[in-house]
């Protein structure tokens, strides 16, 4: 079976791409990681980290972008919360500590997580089209939130188009790679077997597949 994987790739996931879905995937990603130009909304950001209790890193790219501006160790107030194992990772490679993980690493899991924590003001730093889930969702469970653009989420200038005929399944990590791929091929093929990654992908995939 041909795959089609339409995620970011890179150093840390190529081996684990290849192990999970054998020597025929074919990696064109959909969607491209461009730090914002003007950083100092940033560093005025981290500069303020004593206003808030719980600092929320939601990708590995929330952590590259926004964590080189904070001053470590960070005010033992300020609780660092990771929506997974891939996030959790790059936050004690960039040298944090005493994170709190998740159980589940999606937007759903995050809610139910912070549901059982003290209520508190919430920073989230996060993509430029981040969906509205999980702020909407803690202020709705009584949090106090508040975001802050860590970096945009682009589909690729140019974007590497395959033959989908020669294609069996596609996968999709993100919302935003079904709507890239909607761009790129005018359409999501009946015939493919689809993955999608969390049940938000899933969620706006099935919104999108329309037989």
């Amino acid at each position: 079976m041909t795959t089609l994987y339409t995620g970011i790739v890179s150093h840390d996931n190529q081996e684990q791409l290849q192990q999970r879905y054998g020597a025929d995937v074919v990696c064109t990603p959909l969607i491209e990681i461009v730090p914002v130009s003007d950083e100092r909304t940033l560093q005025e950001t981290a500069a303020g980290i004593n206003s808030y209790d719980y600092l929320l890193f939601t990708s590995r790219h929330t952590v590259k972008h926004f964590a080189k501006f904070l001053h470590q160790p960070l005010p033992p107030s300020v609780r660092i919360v990771s929506i997974g194992c891939t996030t959790t990772a790059a936050l004690q490679k960039a040298g944090f500590k005493d994170i709190s993980q998740t159980a589940s690493d999606n937007s759903y899991g995050v809610i139910e997580w912070f549901s059982q924590q003290p209520r508190g003001h919430v920073l989230i730093p996060r993509s430029d089209i981040a969906l509205s889930i999980i702020p909407d969702g803690l202020r709705y469970r009584g949090f106090q939130v508040t975001t802050v653009t860590a970096y945009h989420n682009r589909m690729p200038e140019n974007p590497q188009k395959v033959d989908i005929s020669t294609i069996d399944r596609i996968v999709f990590t993100s919302p935003s790679t079904v709507s890239h791929f909607i761009s790129l091929y005018g359409s999501l093929p009946t015939d493919k077997v689809y993955e999608t990654r969390g049940p938000i992908t899933r969620n706006y995939f099935e919104t999108q597949f329309k037989i």
